[in-house]
């Protein structure tokens, strides 16, 4: 007994040691959170995590005002389980260049251009039916949001561009908030522990304005 009491204890010990560690090299800004290994132990590594899950799609028109789904028919690269790797594109950085090679490797109409649209819904309709009805007292009615990210051309240029669905929820969200509103207006600006207003002044050259000499 004495010893799986002094195993939990020392397991707990560690376990806050290393998590101190890792609180104060997350904020001290050490190289002991520039690694792999640091990854396990920082304090904010799901913040993240969003309630919702997106799919992109890319609906191609053509010159009759027809639409069609831009999908490589030699199959899709799902990196992690089953989906594909589009759908990891949250900064449509991937878009352009997916858009560009699906089109010029396949036969289709004159496209004028293509939509990059997001699919956003509450994760909590990716549970099974039977997880469903037993957590849930209501029936399954998945509510999909559609939102456009951008607007390219068929060699993936970008037309247009516009931010993505969570972006535009957290700015409606102050915008319709007027507590928020105040709080920002009576906010403090932050710096940036990166930048060392030292080095910049030596580097920059500042100059106190008393000195300057006017023509």
């Amino acid at each position: 007994m004495k010893v799986k009491r002094w195993a939990a204890g020392l397991f707990v010990t560690c376990y806050l040691l290393w998590l101190t560690v890792g609180i104060a090299g997350h904020a001290l800004k050490i190289p002991l959170v520039g690694n792999t290994l640091g990854y396990f132990i920082v304090w904010d590594m799901f913040c993240g995590w969003s309630a919702y899950d997106n799919r992109t799609r890319l609906i191609a028109e053509d010159s009759n005002g027809n639409y069609f789904e831009v999908r490589e028919p030699w199959g899709a690269f799902t990196p992690f389980g089953n989906v594909d790797r589009i759908n990891y594109d949250v900064s449509n950085n991937l878009a352009p260049r997916h858009i560009r090679n699906v089109i010029s490797h396949t036969r289709h109409p004159d496209i004028d251009r293509v939509y990059v649209v997001q699919e956003i819904w509450p994760k909590q309709f990716n549970v099974p039916d039977r997880l469903w009805a037993r957590y849930f007292h209501e029936p399954k009615d998945t509510m999909t949001y559609y939102s456009l990210f951008a607007i390219c051309r068929p060699d993936g240029s970008t037309i247009e561009s516009y931010p993505d669905w969570f972006n535009v929820q957290t700015m409606r969200g102050i915008a319709d908030n007027p507590r928020l509103q105040q709080a920002s207006q009576m906010s403090t600006p932050l710096y940036n522990t990166f930048f060392n207003p030292r080095a910049a002044a030596n580097t920059v050259g500042f100059q106190n304005p008393t000195d300057l000499s006017t023509n």
